[in-house]
């Protein structure tokens, strides 16, 4: 009775940047997205007060 022996050999490797310019990077763009929501919602908000004070 033949035997057949098959084998699968898989390689990883990991290897870690310096990520603290990437870090720096999204910091920005989180201020930057936060500044600009904070500024549509005040938008918002404005436009809802000014239409809803003549319905009184």
């Amino acid at each position: 009775m033949p035997i057949e022996i098959r084998e699968l050999i898989i390689k990883t490797e990991i290897s870690s940047r310096n990520k603290v310019d990437d870090v720096s990077i999204k910091e920005t763009e989180f201020y930057h997205l936060k500044k600009q929501l904070l500024e549509e919602c005040k938008r918002m908000i404005a436009e809802r007060t000014k239409k809803n004070s003549y319905k009184r």
